[in-house]
This record gives C-alpha cells, structure tokens and sequence, in this order.
C-alpha cells in the first residue's frame, strides 16, 4: 500500500530502507474507549531513523475508507496516543512508516483492529520485567514492572501479584512514553510462582501472566582439601539444573571454569590445581533454561 502524501523521489539505491512494525495493539484487537496507545520499533542497519509517522484508514460499516495521519515521532519510543475522534462501529487499519536520514522510507504490516460501541473495557496492563521463565536466586530480589496499555479513564490502580498474593499496587497513567510502572519485590523464597497485574477495579482481567522461578542456591565449607586445593559445596534446590562455576580475580571479569549437572541439591567444586596465595573470587548461577 503506497500513500500518495508520501511520494518523493527514490532515495540512493546502495542505501538500505528502513524496518519498521507495529508492536501494539496487536492484530484484532477491540477498543471502545476513545484514547489508544499505539506503538512501534524501527531501526535502521546503515544510518538513523528521523521519523515514525502513523497512519489509520478508518473503514465503516457503511461509507468510503477514511485515511489520515494520526502521530509522528523523531525520537524513541516510536509511541502515540491517539485521541480518535470517530464513531464507533468501525475498522480500523493502522500502519506505521518509518523513514531513515537517506530519504527511504518502509511501511509496516497493517494491524487491523476494531473500534466497538458499548461501555469500555478493562484497562490493558503488560508485565514489562521480568521476562517469562526468569530464574532467580533465593531469596528473589527484581523490579517488577507493567505498562499501561489501554485505560478508559486514563489511569489504572495497578495490582502486582504472585499467584493470589498481592505484591503492592500503584497508581499508572496513559501516556505515549512515560516510564513503566513498578514496585521492588525482596526476599521471594524458593519456588515457582505466576506473576500477574490487575487493575484493581476491572470486571475482567485480560492481560497475560508470566512464570518465574527461585532457586536456593549458594556456596558453603570453602576449605583446603588434603592435596591443598581449594574446594566448596554449592547448594541448588533443583537437581538436573546446569550450574555454571565462574571465577574472578577483580570482581569485574568473569570466566566460567567448570558447568555441572548436580544429580542431588548439593554437589562439591574442587579446583584442578592446588592454592596459591592469589586472591582469586568465585560464584555460582543458573542460566536459563
């Protein structure tokens, strides 16, 4: 699809266009309420994004398709509010184009989306961090953070929960690119939990959750073996799990020297040759799975 307001002569042909997508909402969603957050990403592989224009082609029940320009953005994050002033009752099709420092310019996949007659719905919340499937050491200690999407009243009590207990709630407002929201969870125990956030005062809560896990893991006994190496026990809550060994001799360049696969919840380190009177660090993690 080629807009005819976005003609203008073909940039260099050695230069590389621009990459561009809609991020959210995503396709199919539904709104009522008259302000939506759009967003975008765009990068370009051999110069610099000056531009993201937005553009929505309204398509009613009944009348012609209506295409208009609704934001532009020169700065990261490539995001708008839109204050739609039509009724509702409508498709709507957004597309953004990103336009780089030679003139090229690439539109995104459409996103097609439908603007529904009736109350508005409940505030669109998303877990920005952690990230599904994150493990952390015992006890767990992160930023828990959540982005309002959609509200109809422009703010949302945001509920931060781990399974059925409520974690703490603060105050969001919609904007184009404030920051995230947050609260600072400490001292999780081991285990597996499912983290969500609710708008405390929804009927319904149509947002994602994501799963966590924290692991008991940590160093105990160092010691002298008889032959004069140094050794440890590691303690990990999660047999069958890799755990990385890493060493350190100024605490800011680490290099893995040994990965096991306990088959217990404690297994022993022994260093290949015996102890010297360097200094030398060490700690223990889980990768990801």
């Amino acid at each position: 699809m080629v807009f005819g307001s976005f003609c203008r002569a073909q940039p260099d042909v050695s230069n590389q266009p621009p990459e561009v997508s809609i991020t959210w909402p995503v396709d199919r969603f539904y709104f009522t309420t008259e302000t939506l957050k759009i967003k975008a990403k765009a990068r370009d592989t051999d110069g610099s994004i000056t531009k993201v224009q937005f553009v929505a082609i309204v398509t009613p029940i009944k009348g012609s398709a209506e295409t208009n320009v609704i934001g532009v953005v020169t700065n990261q994050p490539y995001n708008i509010l839109w204050n739609n002033l039509f009724s509702c009752g409508n498709y709507v099709t957004l597309i953004a184009v990103a336009e780089d420092n030679f003139g090229a310019r690439t539109e995104s996949a459409p996103v097609v989306i439908a603007q529904l007659c009736g109350p508005p719905p409940s505030s669109v919340l998303q877990i920005v961090s952690p990230k599904d499937g994150t493990l952390f050491a015992a006890p767990g200690a992160f930023d828990f953070n959540a982005e309002l999407l959609t509200s109809a009243y422009g703010t949302s009590a945001v509920q931060f929960f781990a399974g059925t207990n409520l974690l703490g709630e603060v105050v969001a407002t919609l904007t184009a690119d404030g920051p995230p929201v947050s609260i600072t969870v400490t001292n999780l125990p081991a285990g597996s939990y499912n983290l969500s956030v609710i708008d405390r005062y929804a009927n319904f809560h149509p947002n994602k959750s994501i799963n966590i896990r924290v692991a008991n893991l940590g160093v105990q006994s160092p010691r002298l073996a008889l032959d004069g190496r140094f050794q440890f026990d590691i303690v990990t809550s999660y047999p069958g799990r890799q755990t990385v060994i890493q060493a350190s001799e100024n605490l800011l360049d680490w290099v893995p020297i040994t990965t096991n696969q306990p088959s217990s919840n404690t297994f022993t380190f022994t260093e290949v040759s015996p102890a010297t009177n360097s200094h030398r660090f060490y700690r223990v993690f889980l990768p990801p799975e």
